[in-house]
């Protein structure tokens, strides 16, 4: 028996779209046939089935419907499905045939012919109905269609409850926004009285953060490094070298020694070249030697002479007394002008690595402070150096490994603040407290690489009386704004100058019915006292 097409049960509260779903899923299938129901809601017009025949014939699948119905089985044919009556004529592949049925007219069911003893179909069994895989009609998800394909056949959709159900909801939602949206800020300008205090404060390493005059930091260094290479532009004179080098000079006389001063001067008879021997010494005879340095009288490289060209020593008339140089003398060079490393090219250097390297350590102190406050040490990184040349040697080229440090000293800003702020509080009267953001600020001094630090600070405030700022809030919250001032403008025991009340984001007739959403400072009529 052949392998027939996989089939699939199409469930009565399938939508097309389930369908076209379960097509699309069975990639490896050529071919699929629907069982379908007589009530199946999925293929009940003309225009289900042409749908379904434009996107089998988009995945390439041949697809047959077996069903029961007459109409079914028209409505499938028009659209150039293939239809069996029931899974027994399928199983033989006996089609239903009637071409040129009405889609809109019941079709008569069409039996298949009659088939001998031999071989009528056998009853379908999980071991004879096929041996194509079935499968059946699990709730499938939603593919969306064009809409000009699905709205002819859709009957007019009753909206009325949908725009219930919205006008309920942006009810709610229009409630929610005025109880939970709005926010009111109220300043009240009292007049109070100026109290300032002085504050020093030592910070360190391990120090305590209990403590009153005292806070902990953290020493924090960061340190980057690069390799430069720069040209040397200093110009150095250079004069010119004489050239050097060793004679010998022997002493045949049996009977005399010859001394011999420094600055002997010995020549070279060929070319009138002269040199100077660089230390006294004596001959003795008949067959002494004594070997002394030479340096050229002139300088330059004319100076550089041969082995065995210096044969005469002025002024000597003792035949006995010889000289000569058993090895070249050189070494000598003329005046000229060279090329060394000047100060400015290593200032030069180092200042190109800096625009590298100077951010990058900032960047890591501020990676290492890991959110708190820095104090530098030093305003900026410092730098420094080193090479295998020198300032003032001779090159055209020179290599430098620039480092650039920086170290600083970190620590929590708001609890220096609030140490700060606690010294000014000190200083209230009984039954008083400070208006809304008093002058906390510092300097900062002898900031050390240990993390030592020392801070000092003149807070200035202003003292009013006792106000319970979430009695406030209650004491006005849903109120009208003009209602809301006339009551803080009635406090007693404090004299109010001025009360400022702004809504957010959008102006009511009533302040917040939540204590949560308003925010409430107490300021001196001068204004703030500091930031």
């Amino acid at each position: 028996m052949k392998t027939l097409a996989k089939l699939l049960y199409v469930e009565a509260d399938e939508e097309i779209t389930d369908l076209v779903d379960r097509l699309r899923d069975l990639s490896s299938e050529d071919a699929v046939t629907f069982v379908v129901p007589e009530r199946a809601r999925s293929l009940q017009s003309p225009m289900s089935f042409r749908l379904l025949k434009r996107y089998a014939d988009s995945y390439g699948k041949h697809v047959n419907v077996i069903s029961g119905e007459p109409r079914l089985q028209a409505l499938s044919l028009e659209a150039g499905f293939s239809a069996f009556p029931n899974l027994a004529a399928y199983d033989v592949g006996a089609e239903v045939h009637r071409p040129g049925t009405s889609l809109e007219e019941p079709v008569a069911p069409v039996r298949p012919p009659a088939l001998p003893p031999a071989t009528a179909a056998p009853a379908l069994t999980p071991t004879t109905a096929r041996e194509a895989a079935v499968v059946s009609a699990p709730p499938r998800r939603k593919s969306p269609l064009p809409a000009t394909l699905l709205t002819a056949e859709r009957p007019p959709r009753n909206w009325k409850p949908y725009y219930i159900a919205a006008a309920v909801v942006a009810f709610f939602a229009l409630i929610a926004g005025v109880l939970y949206l709005p926010t009111a800020s109220v300043v009240v300008a009292v007049e109070g009285t100026s109290i300032t205090t002085d504050v020093s404060l030592k910070g360190a390493p391990g120090a305590q953060s209990g403590a009153t005059d005292s806070f902990p930091t953290q020493a924090i260094t960061a340190s980057e490094s690069q390799d430069v290479q720069d040209t040397a532009t200093g110009q150095k004179a250079v004069a010119a070298k004489p050239a050097s080098g060793q004679v010998t000079f022997t002493n045949s006389s049996f009977f005399f020694s010859a001394d011999l001063p420094k600055g002997l001067v010995v020549k070279a008879s060929s070319s009138g070249k002269r040199y100077a021997t660089q230390k006294a010494t004596s001959v003795d005879g008949p067959a002494g030697s004594a070997t002394v340095a030479v340096v050229a009288v002139n300088g330059g490289a004319d100076g550089n002479t041969d082995a065995n060209t210096i044969d005469t020593i002025e002024g000597n008339n003792d035949p006995n007394l010889k000289v000569n140089n058993g090895q070249a003398l050189g070494g000598g060079a003329d005046a000229r002008t060279a090329t060394v490393i000047q100060k400015s090219d290593i200032d030069s250097a180092v200042k190109a690595a800096g625009d590298v390297l100077a951010p990058k350590v900032t960047q890591d102190i501020s990676t290492k402070a890991n959110g708190l406050h820095l104090a530098p040490v030093t305003d900026a990184p410092t730098s420094s150096w080193k090479s295998t040349n020198k300032i003032g040697d001779e090159a055209q080229n020179f290599t430098l490994t620039v480092t650039y440090t920086q170290a600083a000293v970190a620590f929590d800003d708001h609890l220096v603040r609030q140490k700060i702020l606690n010294a000014l509080k000190l200083k209230l009267r009984p039954g008083y407290q400070l208006t809304s953001n008093p002058d906390t600020s510092y300097d900062v001094s002898n900031a050390a690489a240990d993390g030592t630090i020392t801070v000092s600070a003149h807070p200035k405030g202003y003292q009013v009386r006792e106000l319970s700022i979430p009695g406030l809030r209650a004491y006005i919250k849903g109120r009208t704004p003009s209602s809301a001032s006339a009551r803080l403008y009635g406090l007693q025991d404090v004299k109010v100058d001025k009360v400022v009340i702004h809504q957010k984001p959008f102006g009511l007739p009533w302040l917040p019915f939540f204590t949560s959403r308003i925010d409430v400072q107490i300021q001196e009529v001068t204004g703030t006292a500091g930031s």
